[in-house]
């Protein structure tokens, strides 16, 4: 039993990783090289570039939390312990993001499954993190060296 969790919560975020990998390739190709190239930087560039780069990674996040919630209602074991397919998005996000409210939770059988959620979700949202934190600091240098 131990082994099949391992080998599910695996998959998740061998798939999770790829998400966040392509979503941060986007990133760096397309919002984050825009600071880069332009040669001036104005206040609203700035804005615009914090607001997109925030919206797709909480837009990832969020696809990262149904990606788990879609597993825990496939899954007969886990989907029992759901009375609809919100109430298990609301756990994974829960779960995703480690506020572990405790108001739902996995049967003792699976719940190192959402331990894994929550693992890879501190993972993810810190690597968000610190790519916009690089943001930031490329952002500050630019405007230093004004």
């Amino acid at each position: 039993m131990i082994l099949k969790i391992l080998v599910i919560g695996a998959f998740i975020i061998a798939f999770n990783l790829v998400l966040q990998g392509l979503g941060s390739v986007y990133w760096l190709r397309n919002i984050a090289a825009s600071v880069k190239t332009e040669n001036d930087i104005t206040n609203n560039k700035i804005l615009k570039v914090l607001l997109y780069s925030f919206l797709l990674f909480t837009l990832i996040h969020a696809i990262h939390s149904l990606v788990w919630a879609s597993c825990y209602y496939l899954i007969p074991e886990t989907a029992s312990q759901f009375s609809s397919f919100s109430e298990a998005v609301y756990f994974s996000m829960v779960t995703f993001t480690t506020l572990g409210y405790g108001d739902i939770s996995l049967s003792s059988n699976w719940q190192l499954l959402s331990g894994l959620e929550a693992i890879n979700g501190i993972m993810l949202i810190g690597w968000s993190t610190a790519m916009m934190f690089a943001l930031i600091q490329t952002i500050y240098n630019r405007l230093k060296t004004k």
